[in-house]
């Protein structure tokens, strides 16, 4: 069935994937088969994301739950249905202790993995929450839904920083430079690919080369290697 997520291990040896039928697998990039099959979502899967220390996955899911797993096991560590509908985007923060996911009611919920608790969540998409990306100060989250906009979120104050109007169409990603933070790019089915200045929001590039939908977007290691 159709791949819907895929994210690298932090030392780049491995990358795990999410489809359509409802399993994640682990992948090194010598060998042809999985090298873990990880199950038990009764439903498609959303996203997936691999936890920065490399020993973890994340997994979110149609079955209104996301789950953590143990990579070299296979073994399924925490499940959590604090979600009303379908989950879908997910993102670690960069220390790993927490993770926020993001639903089709358009929350996005907080959790921290060590107690497996929300701690805090928040609301103000008025669509689906299709992205999520933490910022490298670990307070900051950049949302992308099908409303339209791009936002971004502080922890700290528990509040929405600021509303990007981003894109005439649905948002796919949401990107943070990853060794500065100064910038996000946001990728939209309108088939642009924008970046805009974190400390103003204003528009820094408008990258318009693509004819049909722009499905994902990410920054080079440094903010000067350009955008893919």
């Amino acid at each position: 069935d159709r791949c819907t997520g895929v994210s690298w291990a932090p030392d780049s040896s491995f990358i795990a994937t999410c489809g359509a039928d409802g399993e994640a697998c682990v992948w090194d990039l010598k060998d042809d088969a999985p090298r873990a099959r990880l199950r038990g979502h009764r439903a498609r899967l959303g996203g997936v994301a691999v936890h920065p220390v490399g020993r973890h996955v994340a997994t979110t899911s149609f079955d209104h739950t996301w789950r953590l797993w143990d990579i070299e096991t296979g073994v399924e560590l925490l499940l959590q249905d604090g979600h009303g509908t379908e989950v879908y985007g997910v993102a670690w923060q960069p220390d790993g202790s927490l993770v926020c996911t993001g639903d089709f009611a358009g929350l996005i919920a907080v959790w921290d993995v060590r107690s497996g608790k929300r701690i805090h969540h928040f609301q103000g998409h008025s669509g689906k929450v299709l992205c999520l990306d933490w910022h490298r100060d670990g307070f900051h989250v950049a949302s992308g839904s099908d409303d339209h906009t791009a936002r971004a979120w502080d922890l700290r104050r528990r509040c929405e920083a600021y509303v990007l109007p981003a894109h005439s169409s649905l948002i796919a990603d949401v990107r943070w430079a990853p060794a500065s933070g100064e910038a996000l790019v946001t990728a939209g089915f309108d088939g642009n690919c924008r970046v805009w200045r974190h400390r103003d929001w204003s528009l820094l590039t408008d990258l318009k080369a693509h004819d049909g939908k722009c499905m994902a977007c990410d920054f080079g290691p440094n903010l000067d290697d350009g955008v893919l």
